[in-house]
């Protein structure tokens, strides 16, 4: 397949999942969850899953042909599809590209539509450098990460050396957060961080939600059935508790950098792993501020330490 059929098939895929309605949301996203991420190695033509900082299942896969079609850096999980069509041939067609799964990746913001982790149906180029650009499953593995992953798992694709740690970058995916929501105009609640990712319901304006997540722009709160949703911040407000300026802070994500003043910008002191707790003396805004073992004051982020 050439690169320039991917916009076309995509949108095939979309339309023939929501007529015939084989899209099956997720609900995997409970604050119990596991917390997944995904490397994808292009070099080895291995997939990685992790739940937290343990590596659950290896998979073999197949990646682009040359280095430059399968995008690298660390992607957001947008939306899933089962069964996609492609290009008129419906899905679970013997002849579908595709396979069983979609499982778009948002590439630089986009709707997760051109690039993806799927199944296939040409389970020999499995383990080579094949595809136009997405990464490609064998059907039964697709389908088994397909059920296990949510929308907003972190992706990290590269062409380095792995080493069962994965190394993306942290800032990326779906992180817990606690709060209050208020929608400022009526929206709509998507299954995913995405505008690519399934319409769930239609909010009104000024409706209240409890807050559990965000991945970049979008926040996602629990309806009052239990379901939980994205929301985009430009159509709404959150009212997050004050932190509190002492007690203990504890790392939550596989490695903290601790920082010498409360900036992205300021000079790294030392790494902490994740569950490694510090002495809380304060908040300078979003940065959490500590103790470290040598009495010196430093910095750590909320995103990485609560």
């Amino acid at each position: 397949m050439k690169k320039r059929h991917w916009y076309s098939w995509v949108t095939l895929a979309l339309i023939f999942t929501l007529v015939i309605g084989l899209y099956q949301p997720t609900e995997a996203q409970a604050a119990s969850a596991p917390d997944y991420k995904i490397e994808i190695n292009k070099k080895t033509n291995y997939l990685y899953l992790y739940n937290g900082k343990t590596v659950v299942k290896t998979y073999r896969v197949a990646t682009g042909k040359t280095k430059a079609l399968t995008p690298e850096g660390t992607f957001p999980l947008a939306v899933k599809i089962v069964k996609p069509g492609w290009k008129g041939i419906p899905g679970g067609d013997p002849n579908n590209p595709l396979g069983e799964r979609w499982n778009g990746i948002s590439v630089n913001g986009d709707n997760g539509r051109i690039y993806g982790i799927h199944g296939t149906n040409n389970p020999k180029s499995i383990g080579s450098h094949a595809s136009s650009g997405c990464v490609r499953m064998k059907n039964s593995d697709v389908i088994d990460l397909y059920s296990r992953i949510y929308e907003g798992t972190p992706i990290w694709i590269h062409s380095g050396k792995s080493n069962k740690t994965w190394r993306g970058d942290a800032s990326v995916g779906l992180k817990p957060a606690s709060g209050t929501l208020k929608t400022t105009t009526t929206v709509n609640a998507r299954t995913g961080p995405s505008t690519g990712s399934f319409i769930v319901t239609k909010l009104k304006a000024k409706m209240s939600l409890t807050l559990v997540g965000k991945s970049s722009d979008w926040y996602q709160v629990q309806l009052s059935n239990g379901r939980k949703v994205f929301i985009h911040k430009n159509y709404s407000t959150v009212s997050i508790p004050t932190p509190p300026t002492s007690g203990k802070v504890t790392v939550f994500v596989d490695v903290a950098n601790i920082r010498s003043t409360p900036s992205m910008s300021g000079a790294v002191v030392g790494r902490a792993k994740q569950g490694t707790s510090f002495v809380k003396t304060g908040m300078n805004g979003d940065w959490h501020q500590v103790k470290l073992s040598n009495g010196k004051t430093a910095y750590l982020h909320k995103t990485v330490a609560k």
